[in-house]
């Protein structure tokens, strides 16, 4: 078994069987890779959807209906039998030549890591200011985290582990044991004070330790951008998560939740108000009505990714056993 293609999936039977059809699709033999499908609590016909693949690929099926991304992660990675694990969201459709494009990049031993593009599947034509925001220039391409997109154009090369998300992420099996797993993710919303770094640690620990994260652009997915991801409303809640997100960091790193949370808040968006404010006065005076709109929504997030952090210290000062949901070593 060359690679095992983990898909946690939740109530999305219709985007996963579109995930399911591209694998089917693979230039590498079906008999040489596997497809691990967690069910990660749903209600829909997601079980249905994997049964119906189920002779068309070497296909698992595995019930984790314990809320939480990293639950369906790890259940996955506990069925696994390959050593190269290719984690993947239920909303993408790879490459034909991503299966074989991951195991080829891990036949060079020192390659931790290894990502792709993740071009954007847009549902409908984005807004104007979320096209502008797009096309702006990150690294070798383009990049917007909060859409997990990314075009790094043709080739192969070493990358920051930074840039390879969660969903087109695959891993050497020992390495993300010894990174002690993922951390948590995907929480749903009445347990966001239990949300984590995600994937951002396993990056982290690849970083700290020199270990080669590769981009491989045959190693690509589309990831669908639906139209309710194309909203400010949608730019803050991923602002307020982000937030939550690296408060967890923060607080494991420094090992408990030791700054005065409205101190802390308001010393980090007055800048922002400063800045946001005069940049938003010389787009009035230029008539850039586009850029008006993403700095809108940019500062819009910014605020909610403060709120989101404030939240997750107050929370975690009020709740002894939460502090020690943030501090524990693994949740493998």
């Amino acid at each position: 078994m060359k690679a095992s293609v983990i898909i946690p999936t939740r109530n999305r039977a219709e985007v996963l069987s579109v995930a399911l059809k591209s694998l089917t699709l693979q230039g590498l033999a079906k008999e040489v890779f596997e497809v691990v499908v967690v069910d990660n609590g749903s209600t829909d016909a997601t079980e249905e959807v994997a049964d119906a693949y189920a002779k068309q690929l070497q296909l698992t099926y595995v019930s984790a209906p314990e809320p939480g991304l990293h639950v369906g992660r790890h259940a996955g990675l506990n069925r696994a039998r390959s050593d190269i694990l290719m984690f993947a969201d239920d909303d993408i459709e790879a490459l034909p030549s991503w299966v074989e494009a991951v195991v080829d990049t891990f036949k060079d031993p020192g390659v931790a890591l290894v990502g792709g593009n993740n071009y954007p599947g847009f549902e409908q034509p984005p807004p104007a200011w979320l096209a502008c925001w797009w096309e702006r220039p990150v690294y070798k391409g383009r990049a917007m985290g909060s859409l997990s997109i990314l075009d790094f154009g043709d080739g192969v090369f070493d990358i920051s582990p930074g840039y390879v998300w969660g969903c087109n992420f695959s891993i050497r099996r020992d390495v993300l044991l010894r990174a002690g797993g993922f951390h948590p993710d995907g929480v749903p919303k009445e347990r966001l004070r239990y949300r984590g770094d995600g994937e951002t640690h396993v990056s982290d620990v690849v970083s700290a330790s020199g270990m080669r994260a590769v981009f491989n652009s045959a190693a690509s997915v589309r990831h669908q951008v639906s139209r309710s991801r194309m909203t400010k409303a949608y730019f803050e809640q991923r602002g307020f998560a982000q937030g939550i997100s690296d408060s967890f960091t923060l607080i494991r790193r420094c090992g408990g939740a030791a700054i005065p949370l409205s101190q802390q808040v308001r010393r980090k968006l007055a800048p922002l108000r400063s800045v946001f404010g005069s940049k938003w006065r010389s787009l009035v005076a230029a008539g850039d009505s586009v850029e008006q709109e993403r700095l809108d929504v940019e500062r819009a997030m910014s605020v909610a990714y403060w709120k989101g952090y404030e939240f997750h210290r107050r929370e975690v000062l009020a709740d002894s056993e939460l502090l020690k949901w943030v501090l524990q070593e693994s949740y493998l």
